[in-house]
């Protein structure tokens, strides 16, 4: 299929009632993400059963519109209480939640809204007219590309040790040995279980992201409440509703670029994730940013990096879904579940078979970015108020709700256990110290370091030499050295001028 078809099939799918259908998507996906737990790929779960009784084109678009809202509705705890709704908008927590404590609450819900669409909107023109390019690439990749781009990933430790390298090291160490738990992919062995049947696939993520870098925090909030007997809002008095220039979003322009390019490419490898892509732009958004060495003190480039990178890998994800049948994250496996159900058969065929299929998806994530931009501005306000809400009273409905998060999955209890141990672990790394988002980093990175490592000595033979040869394996390894490299020179020069 030429880029001229797919923007006809595109034309065609449009009408009214699509965009209701959009609307009503982004709607609920935002509502999803917002509730801490709750990933993309959930909320997408949650709604396909009702996509039975729509029209295969209505259904496509409807879940496309809700990846797209709950990627943005996932930023909105992480800003405004320190509770990253997914696993990918941990890295806007950093950033995103200390603006909002500066005074700055609509701004950083600003920067998070129209980074996402941003990201959405341009990574999902890209992706039309890049489709066939993309299809190359991701062909292109072997295992020694993808254990680069993990390297690559794993660099992102250097901007979140802020001066103190050798606890950042240890934490994600620490988060790679969690993520090593469960049964070994080559052999099937089960390693570190303990003889828990439960941690047979390993530690699940949900709960442990959410453990260590939301309940986390949340536990250190309620202590020093106690200690300080503070029960009102710390925000109360000074909430501010004040949204994000044009002039204000033009300034982070450079990077919003970047880090939509960076989540194209993460996105089209299939098993990579947006979480990785989150944080491959936030390390990298620290480096090319003037503001750079600011990073941690609310930052905007700190909010758009992750923010845009992790919405431009929406499209870009769906890019190996239509052309192989290959879903580039668990939410396109969600799509691809919906193909099915409807007797469609992603895949080479897709395109000549369902064209209309590949213009429903691109509609409805080109649709749902400024639905979004309507809907959360109208939302942001309330959103707002709700950290007025006295601090005992919200930590203990916040608290609930990732019990709750937790329940859903198919662990049921034994992933409140993980919940728990995970959030403990956290606060007591904080106290010591420690990074606990730097855990999570290695511990999401963990599988795809080891598996791509261990595929690709099998492949050469045992031969170091296949890291060198492959362009895009030298060119990551070359980016991960000059990444680390320029973090300590940054890092050195920081503690000379203090």
């Amino acid at each position: 299929m030429t880029t001229m078809q797919l923007w006809g099939e595109i034309f065609s799918a449009f009408s009214i009632q699509s965009v209701l259908w959009v609307f009503a998507g982004v709607a609920w996906g935002i509502f999803g993400g917002a509730l801490p737990g709750v990933t993309a790929s959930l909320a997408m779960s949650l709604i396909l059963p009702f996509t039975i009784a729509l029209e295969p084109v209505q259904a496509f678009m409807l879940l496309a519109a809700v990846y797209v809202g709950a990627e943005y509705g996932g930023s909105i705890p992480a800003i405004l209480v320190g509770v990253p709704g997914t696993p990918a908008n941990a890295p806007t927590a950093l950033d995103g939640r200390q603006m909002h404590l500066n005074g700055h609450s609509g701004k950083a819900l600003g920067y998070s809204l129209t980074g996402g669409c941003f990201g959405s909107f341009f990574g999902g023109i890209l992706g039309v007219f890049l489709l066939g390019l993309l299809v190359k690439i991701s062909l292109m990749l072997d295992a020694s590309a993808f254990f680069a781009l993990a390297l690559f990933g794993l660099s992102a430790v250097i901007s979140m040790s802020k001066g103190n390298m050798a606890k950042g090291f240890i934490s994600i160490i620490l988060g790679i040995m969690l993520g090593s738990i469960g049964a070994d992919n080559f052999t099937g062995m089960p390693r570190f279980t303990m003889g828990m049947i439960q941690l047979g696939d390993g530690v699940s993520d949900v709960p442990a992201v959410v453990g260590f870098v939301a309940a986390a925090e949340l536990f250190g909030q309620i202590i020093q409440q106690i200690q300080e007997k503070k029960l009102v809002s710390p925000m109360l008095g000074k909430l501010d509703y004040t949204f994000v220039t044009i002039k204000e979003f033009l300034a982070t322009i450079k990077t919003a670029i970047v880090s939509m390019i960076m989540g194209i490419v993460v996105g089209v490898m299939p098993g990579a994730g947006l979480t990785i892509a989150s944080f491959i732009a936030y390390n990298e958004g620290r480096r090319i940013s003037k503001d750079g060495d600011k990073f941690g003190t609310g930052v905007p480039d700190a909010i758009i990096a992750p923010e845009v990178a992790n919405n431009a890998c929406v499209p870009a994800a769906v890019v190996p879904l239509l052309s192989f049948g290959i879903p580039g994250s668990t939410s396109a496996a969600i799509m691809l579940g919906a193909m099915v159900m409807h007797g469609m058969r992603p895949g080479p065929l897709l395109a000549q078979n369902n064209p209309e299929a590949l213009g429903a998806v691109f509609l409805g994530i080109l649709l749902a970015c400024p639905c979004l931009l309507i809907v959360g501005r109208l939302f942001l306000k309330p959103w707002v108020k709700v950290t007025a809400i006295p601090p005992h009273y919200l930590n203990t409905i916040i608290l609930c709700l990732l019990v709750v998060g937790s329940l859903a999955l198919n662990e049921g209890i034994f992933a409140v256990g993980i919940l728990i141990v995970c959030s403990f672990l956290g606060y007591l790394m904080k106290l010591a110290g420690f990074n606990p988002v730097a855990t999570v980093l290695g511990f999401v990175l963990a599988q795809l370091v080891e598996d791509n490592l261990r595929r690709a000595m099998l492949l050469s033979k045992g031969s170091l030499m296949t890291f060198v040869v492959h362009p895009i394996t030298l060119v990551l390894l070359l980016l991960t050295a000059a990444s680390v490299v320029f973090g300590l020179m940054k890092g050195k020069k920081a503690k000379q001028q203090a």
